[in-house]
């Protein structure tokens, strides 16, 4: 019997068809070079033409070598294909038909064999609280052939407690005739997600209680203040020329205590007021914000004959009353911080970046400035780098600004050197992305 295969030659061309079996020409050197050529390079389909003459036995047994070379070929595209990967996959993987039935599964199910699991809805291994969000999903992949997938707790006992399952549509000549299953323990990352959101739960609950502890400070703390001094005023007026000297100081002393605790409630009120009583955004124009604040601090800016200009601002979406105090703030700070003999000179600017939709506002001033290493501290709540005798404050007006920057969407950084002015500089998004409902 003579069989015939198609020899191609080394440039992949087929040629002629030739008998492989006996008779015919005399298989020549030429034939054997190029067949063991292309069996050199991992063709072992390939196969030689077996003619007459000394070299048609040689020919034949190479014919059989590569018979074997393909035989094991096969066998390693078995051992490392898709069979390989998904019978060892670490990956639980199923497929379900239209009617959601199970009908294959590469991994075994604790207390039931392989037969035992296939041909059985995919419901008996999904908690009966997750039924009907899992079979929305299974029906929209079957009805769309849209991947879809979920997260969701294990039925069993032992073993990972959480996975993720992504969903996929089966095809068969272009119709949907079930779905795919791949599931991936996610326990580790879905323990520190519910941390997490433990965690906020409890911040929200302490900022209520800081909300709540700010508005009976409002009242609780602020009318016993105001009763100090007033009779303190009155005290003053009618018996001055009766106290003692030591006596008056000790008054003074009280009443500047009194005007300290109070300036602290209200900045406390402000700084727990942020977030609390904060406005929606709107389009606010810095440029007029920066103009109404500039005329309320007119009478400070006129004591301490400062300068203070103001570049081209622009409009972005934001909490105007917050804007207005962040501004108010940071000028604010400049013009108590000034050198004693150098007028303050403060200027207000802003740069905008059109590719990442942000500004940067800056407030530069020539005041006395403060090393650097301090830039963090002075945004923290209480911190003062100089004594309360020299300046006035309690502390909260930067931690102020950045809450109000934070609650943008933005940040607050400070540049200084001693003797050499502060720049802050306020990055803020002119736009703010509708959140998910």
């Amino acid at each position: 019997m003579t069989q015939e295969t198609a020899l191609k030659s080394p440039s992949g061309d087929a040629s002629q068809t030739q008998a492989t079996g006996g008779g015919g020409a005399e298989t020549t050197p030429e034939e054997l070079l190029q067949f063991i050529t292309r069996l050199a390079t991992n063709e072992p389909h390939v196969r030689c033409r077996v003619g007459t003459g000394t070299l048609g036995p040689v020919a034949q047994a190479l014919n059989d070598l590569a018979g074997l070379l393909e035989a094991r070929r096969l066998s390693s595209v078995e051992k490392f294909g898709i069979e390989a990967l998904v019978e060892q996959s670490q990956n639980m993987m199923m497929t379900a038909d239209a009617s959601e039935r199970i009908r294959f599964v590469n991994f075994t199910i604790p207390g039931l064999t392989y037969e035992q699991v296939l041909g059985r809805s995919v419901y008996d291994f999904i908690l009966p609280a997750d039924h009907e969000r899992c079979r929305a999903i299974f029906r929209k992949v079957l009805e769309t052939g849209v991947p879809d997938a979920y997260d969701i707790g294990s039925y069993a006992e032992t073993g990972p407690q959480w996975y993720v399952v992504r969903v996929g549509p089966i095809r068969d000549a272009g119709r949907i005739v079930g779905f795919t299953m791949i599931t991936t323990d996610v326990t580790s990352l879905k323990t520190t997600q519910l941390q997490l959101e433990q965690s906020n739960r409890e911040l929200a609950q302490s900022n209520r209680e800081l909300e709540s502890f700010a508005s009976v400070a409002s009242h609780d703390l602020q009318e016993p203040l105001r009763k100090i001094q007033s009779f303190g005023e009155r005290l003053k007026s009618s018996a001055a020329g009766a106290l003692s000297p030591e006596a008056m100081d000790y008054l003074e002393r009280m009443q500047s205590a009194a005007t300290r605790m109070r300036r602290l409630i209200d900045d406390l009120l402000a700084f727990a007021r942020v977030t609390s009583k904060a406005q929606p955004f709107t389009r606010v124009d810095l440029g007029t914000i920066a103009r109404e604040v500039l005329s309320d601090l007119e009478v400070a800016i006129e004591q301490s004959k400062a300068t203070v200009t103001v570049g081209e601002l622009p409009a972005l979406e934001a909490d105007p009353t917050q804007m207005r105090q962040l501004l108010q703030n940071l000028v604010s700070n400049a013009l108590k911080f000034r050198r004693e003999d150098t007028p303050p000179r403060i200027s207000i600017e802003a740069t905008q970046n059109p590719e990442t939709r942000r500004c940067e506002l800056q407030v530069r001033d020539n005041g006395i400035g403060f090393e650097e290493k301090h830039a963090e501290k002075i945004f923290a709540l209480f911190q003062r780098l100089h004594g309360r005798g020299k300046y006035e404050g309690t502390g909260l007006g930067l931690a102020i600004c950045r809450k109000i920057a934070e609650r943008h969407g933005g940040t607050i950084v400070a540049r200084s050197a001693p003797g050499s002015g502060s720049t802050f500089t306020v990055s803020l998004p002119l736009v703010h992305s509708p959140r998910p409902a």
